[in-house]
């Protein structure tokens, strides 16, 4: 039987009225500035749905657009004038940076207060998406405390946080990456498997088996073109349930960011 579908954008419209009513009971409109240095065409993509859903939602956003040959020094000057600017309630400065650019002593720039991804030391919110992948997680009705859960990659973005996040809810968490051992005997091992190593095809039907749940955090681009996640698609044949790419964790990503912005607004 195939699996379950977890879908991201049925959640996300599930809790968008919701928000909307929160974001209309401030006294303020919330601005959320967006830092993207260069002109990547996958950030740019991903800056775009921001964008539209601060639209649907009724948050203002600021898009400051930089020359990938800014200075490192220049653009962290750019972050202390939004730190500085009361005008704007929230910052996120998009990943990743070009090379030439320390990305942790970046986001350290990044006043705690109004850090919306939840990366800097203090952080006063989750990031986003590991948030996205708990209330996913809590409207389908799928618990993982308890569970045995394999997080695939250590990104301070993604892999690092959705970990924590597991271990809070009382999962018993194990850490792999795509060099791991026996990577096949850990994710078998698994109840639950989140997978954002960001390697196309990387989780196939042998890493799997029957019952498990599959969260595919994944973003890659095939040789047609076509956006594909980590896990290949014959294993959505085996296991109980899984997120698509695109439409599972993408848009609950996005809606998890702009909950921080009004929880930082707060």
């Amino acid at each position: 039987m195939p699996a379950t579908i977890l879908s991201g954008r049925t959640v996300r419209d599930a809790l968008v009225p919701e928000l909307i009513k929160k974001i209309e009971a401030l006294s303020f409109v919330p601005t959320l500035a967006i830092i993207q240095v260069g002109t990547r065409e996958d950030s740019t993509a991903f800056i775009n749905a921001k964008r539209r859903f601060a639209a649907k939602i009724g948050v203002q956003e600021k898009h400051i657009q930089l020359p990938e040959t800014i200075s490192e020094a220049e653009l962290i000057s750019k972050i202390q004038e939004c730190n500085d600017d009361a005008s704007i309630h929230a910052l996120i400065v998009q990943l990743p940076l070009p090379p030439h650019m320390n990305r942790d002593k970046v986001i350290a720039h990044i006043d705690p207060a109004k850090d919306a991804d939840g990366l800097t030391t203090g952080a006063k919110v989750m990031p986003a998406t590991a948030r996205g992948i708990r209330e996913l997680l809590a409207f389908y009705h799928v618990p993982i405390s308890g569970k045995k859960v394999a997080v695939i990659g250590r990104s301070l973005l993604v892999g690092t946080p959705v970990a924590e996040m597991c271990r809070q809810a009382g999962a018993q968490v194990t850490v792999c990456h795509r060099g791991t051992p026996d990577l096949v005997k850990e994710t078998q091992a698994a109840d639950v498997i989140i997978v954002a190593a960001g390697s196309a095809g990387l989780i196939r039907k042998d890493h799997v088996r029957e019952g498990q749940i599959v969260i595919d955090v994944g973003i890659n681009t095939s040789s047609e073109g076509k956006m594909v996640g980590d896990v290949s698609r014959e294993v959505a044949d085996v296991v109980a349930m899984i997120t698509p790419v695109p439409g599972g964790v993408g848009p609950m990503t996005v809606c998890a960011l702009f909950e921080n912005v009004l929880d930082l607004c707060k």
